[in-house]
Order: structure tokens, then C-alpha cells, then sequence
């Protein structure tokens, strides 16, 4: 659990009045709303925290105007959000105003928040998201100008989109991690496509990785149910939901996970990307196809390609063009200083 303990850096108008609502499924998702959370937090606003797992430590918290909600089942969750009163409601969570994560319905509408999204990955929200994941949103706010762009294709005409930066990389500098610790990490992203095969296979990477003097370290994404696979008893596993140790490890292999955009925001190591099936949630329209989606561009900018079969044959890590990694990390998160953006947004719509 994170302890709230933030120095905010800069100072604006605060209207403690306003009523602030998170919902945040777990520590999983925390990190990507952590800096914003605190600010309102030490700001004294009136926070209400939705999740289904509580992601801070209370006990280090005292905090009148804190109210937390752990829901236990969807009923809960559908009642809960059918009902919220307040000003603001933030989530990492797409695909508001569905049956199953539906908007208020009080009344006065007035009464009722604006739903605002912030992003959980870095990759394009073209294919990897489900139809309608953003188009119920009042206000999104995007890590990237390439994002604010492809996102035009996915919004209503009511859904406002500022680029703000990826809230984690809050002040953050580019390539400031230089640990050596021969480890490596394997972390595939989450639903069938790909990860069968890479679970199927995982000896040949875990030999690769062996082969090259590291230990290989499998990180299932949050949302994998590991019952469902049968893992050798040789693979160490890590289980945490918190990634704050993205930084220690020398080298990365997944296939399209948005964790190779942060893994190289960090540290200017190059990635193994699996030749695997993508993941797609939705087919992209004919007035999409020019779009060069993130993911796809990132398997040959910041790492290379290799199929697992060839592991076998494959010596060492790819080296790194290094021209053409800053440029390209450079596309995907627009402001260094995320947060102070976003309340500079804020702030416009009348926080």
C-alpha cells in the first residue's frame, strides 16, 4: 500500500468545497492517479475513494475529508455509481456509461459529476481498448499529443481531450535509472492472444535469459488468472501489483504491453518484443488505417522482434539505435511536469 506523503511544488487556487471522487480498482491502477490523488488529498478538498481493493495506507492518514468505499460485489459497484453526488469523478477504468459501469442518475442532474479518464497505458487507444471505451467521458486527459490525435476517431462531439503527460513520469527525468542487477523481466500483457503461447513456451525464454548470464523474473499482468496456465515450478515469480521496481531490471521481454513504454521512459534499455498474436479489442475504421498505433511502432524503436522459436539460436539482447529511441520516447509522454498540466486544465473547467 502507498503511504500519502507528496510536496506539492507550486500553489493555486483551492475551493475546498468541491466534492472529488476516484474510482480506482486496486494498487494496480493507484500508481497512475497517485500524484493527483494526493494533491487533493493535501489540498483538503472532499475525497471519496472507490475501489475494490484498498490501495493506501489508512494508518499513516488522517484525513477528515477522506471517505473510502471498498465494494465487494457489482450490485454494490452498480448502486454505488448510479448514486454518486459530486463535482468531479476521475477513473483508469474505460468504458463509463455501460451496463456495468454505468453514470449517475440523481437528480438534479446538476448534482450528478463530470467523468473524466486518465490513461492507465501508453500504447494507442485504437485497437487494445473495447468498442466505446472513451466515448462517454466528459473530459480525458491524454499522456500524448499522438494519443489526443487518435483518440478524435473514439470520442462523442461532448468529449473534451487535453494532453497533459502520463501522471507516473510526474517530474520525472528520462534515462535516470542505471541499476545493473542481471535481471529480467517477463511480462507479457493480459487475454489470451499471445500469452498462450509465450506461457506454452516460457522454458525456451527462460533458457535464452539463463543462457545470457541473468535470472528471468515472469510478471503476469494484474488481470491474468494464473490458475488458467500450468507455470514450471522454476519460474520465480512476481506477483506484485505495484510496479515500482520496473527500474532494476537490465532488460525487458513482452510482446505489445504498454510496460516496454515506461521500461524505456526509465531506462534506455532495449526490449525483447515476442512475434505472438496482438491483442485486439476493436477493429480499427478505414479512416483509421494511416494511424501508425503506438504499440506496433515501439516493437522496432525501442527493442526488436523475435519469434520464441528462435531464442534457441539468439545470443544476447538487441542493441539500441540510439537516435531512434530518444525520438521516440519522446513522442510518448508530452509534459515532464504531468500533474501541474493537469490542474492547469482543471482549473479552466472551474475546479
Amino acid at each position: 500500500m502507498h503511504v500519502i506523503n507528496t510536496i506539492i511544488q507550486f500553489i493555486i487556487r483551492v475551493d475546498s468545497q468541491k466534492k472529488i471522487i476516484f474510482f480506482i480498482e486496486n494498487l494496480s491502477h493507484f500508481r497512475f492517479v497517485e500524484p493527483l490523488f494526493n494533491y487533493f488529498l493535501n489540498n483538503k478538498f472532499h475525497l471519496t475513494l472507490l475501489c475494490f481493493e484498498n490501495p493506501i495506507d489508512v494508518n499513516n492518514l488522517q484525513h477528515v475529508n477522506l471517505k473510502i468505499i471498498e465494494i465487494k460485489d457489482d450490485i454494490q459497484k452498480i448502486k454505488s455509481l448510479k448514486n454518486l453526488e459530486g463535482d468531479l469523478f476521475f477513473t483508469t477504468t474505460p468504458s463509463i456509461g455501460s451496463s456495468i459501469f454505468p453514470k449517475s442518475k440523481i437528480y438534479p442532474k446538476k448534482n450528478r459529476p463530470k467523468y473524466i479518464y486518465l490513461f492507465h497505458s501508453l500504447v494507442s487507444p485504437n485497437e487494445m481498448y473495447v468498442k466505446n471505451s472513451f466515448k462517454n467521458f466528459d473530459i480525458i486527459f491524454s499522456p500524448s499529443d499522438i494519443i489526443s490525435k487518435q483518440l478524435r476517431f473514439l470520442v462523442s462531439r461532448h468529449t473534451t481531450i487535453f494532453t497533459t503527460g502520463y501522471l507516473i513520469f510526474n517530474n520525472v527525468e528520462k534515462f535516470t535509472f542505471k541499476e545493473n542487477n542481471k535481471k529480467i523481466l517477463l511480462a507479457p500483457t493480459w487475454g489470451k492472444q499471445g500469452l498462450s503461447e509465450i506461457i506454452e513456451k516460457i522454458n525456451l525464454i527462460y533458457d535464452f535469459v539463463s543462457k545470457t548470464g541473468n535470472k528471468m523474473i515472469f510478471r503476469p499482468h494484474p488481470m491474468t488468472k494464473l490458475k488458467d496456465y500450468k507455470i514450471d515450478s522454476k519460474i520465480d515469480l512476481d506477483l506484485g501489483l505495484d510496479l515500482n521496481n520496473l527500474h532494476e531490471y537490465d532488460h525487458l521481454i513482452t510482446d505489445f504491453s504498454g510496460i516496454a513504454l515506461e521500461f524505456a521512459y526509465l531506462t534506455k534499455r532495449s526490449i525483447l518484443f515476442l512475434d505472438v498474436n496482438k491483442k485486439i479489442k476493436r477493429k480499427i475504421s478505414k479512416v483509421e488505417k494511416n494511424e501508425i498505433l503506438i504499440e506496433d511502432e515501439m516493437r522496432t524503436s525501442i527493442g526488436s522482434i523475435v519469434n520464441i522459436d528462435e531464442l534457441a539460436i539468439t545470443k544476447q539482447f538487441p542493441k539500441i539505435n540510439e537516435n531512434k529511441y530518444e525520438n521516440f520516447t519522446k513522442k510518448i509522454n508530452s509534459y515532464e511536469q504531468s500533474l501541474k498540466k493537469t490542474i492547469e486544465f482543471l482549473e479552466k473547467i472551474d475546479l
